[in-house]
């Protein structure tokens, strides 16, 4: 019996490593459904407009919708999500071309038409009144649903949000002006690390069975990142973000990381300057996704500012 009892989670452990080695897909799934849990976080779909749109969700109380940020799907809020469930009905969405929902069936992936996918799906969720945040293009998205719809918004978090068009230039940028590759966009291993260095200050763990796979999905979807990206960047719909925002007084939490190299940290006190309620967090040596890379001092920040701490 003594035997049985050790042989039994060297089994196991065996097991493990096996499905580790041999199986990664299986193992991706078993992580992210692991820490989807921990958040406090389930997957579900909505049909929105004819399009099957991905999303996750969990805690109770108000809603506070998260949006992704360019290339990234919805999650890049798992890990701050856990924080954020004790006190809120936390809902974060892969955007349509993004993550596992389906594409924009007109191909417009601008941030005037993303507006109105995620008040779509805000009103298919039987949503009328939110807390709404967002990072990089995702902060885009957000301050401009609220400069068209403030009435449905009842605070906004803004991480190194894009759109501001007034701040000092980003290594990005300056890279993108030279001519040189856009280190968002993954044709390869070598460029998938590349992001993880530019992006981070400090790389999350990603196991290697794993990182292979998010290789393989970043390199699938590159050709819609690099149409979507140039989108962005041509169109000429939507104003600066400063000047959507420009005296809006729906209270706004701005955070940025003092190393952010994708959008440069001036546009934080930009945005703040053109907001009556609005405040800064800069946290230090942080990268360009504070939510991932210090997601319970960021979830802390945001608490603390609606004073739910």
């Amino acid at each position: 019996m003594k035997k049985i009892v050790i042989l039994v989670p060297s089994v196991i452990l065996l097991g493990l490593i096996g499905v580790y080695f041999l199986f990664p897909e299986t193992m991706f799934v078993l992580l992210r459904k692991a820490e989807r849990a921990a958040g406090g976080l389930t997957q579900h779909r909505i049909d929105v407009n004819g399009v099957d749109i991905e999303y996750l969700e969990g805690g109770k109380g108000d809603a506070l919708v998260l949006i992704h940020g360019f290339g990234a799907n919805k999650d890049n809020w798992t890990r701050i999500g856990k924080y954020l469930t004790p006190h809120f009905r936390v809902i974060a969405l892969d955007l349509p071309g993004f993550g596992e929902s389906g594409q924009d069936p007109n191909g417009d992936y601008t941030i005037s038409n993303q507006v109105e996918w995620v008040r779509a799906f805000v009103r298919a969720m039987g949503i009328q009144s939110l807390h709404l945040g967002g990072n990089s293009m995702g902060g885009n998205i957000a301050g401009a649903y609220a400069s068209r719809y403030p009435e449905d918004i009842k605070s906004l978090l803004l991480i190194a949000p894009g759109g501001v068009a007034s701040s000092e230039p980003s290594e990005m940028f300056l890279r993108l002006k030279e001519g040189k590759p856009n280190p968002l966009v993954a044709k390869s291993v070598e460029d998938y690390e590349r992001l993880l260095d530019f992006v981070f200050v400090t790389r999350p763990f990603i196991p290697r069975p794993i990182k292979r796979l998010l290789i393989q999905e970043a390199i699938e979807h590159q050709p819609l990142n690099k149409k979507i990206f140039k989108q962005l960047r041509s169109a000429a719909n939507v104003p600066p973000l400063e000047v959507l925002l420009n005296g809006l007084s729906v209270p706004t939490l701005i955070v940025w990381g003092s190393q952010d190299r994708v959008l440069h940290v001036s546009g934080a006190k930009i945005i703040e300057s053109v907001m009556p309620n609005a405040r800064v967090e800069i946290m230090d040596a942080v990268g360009h996704l504070p939510m991932i890379e210090k997601p319970e001092e960021t979830a802390v920040l945001y608490l603390g500012f609606l004073d739910l701490r």
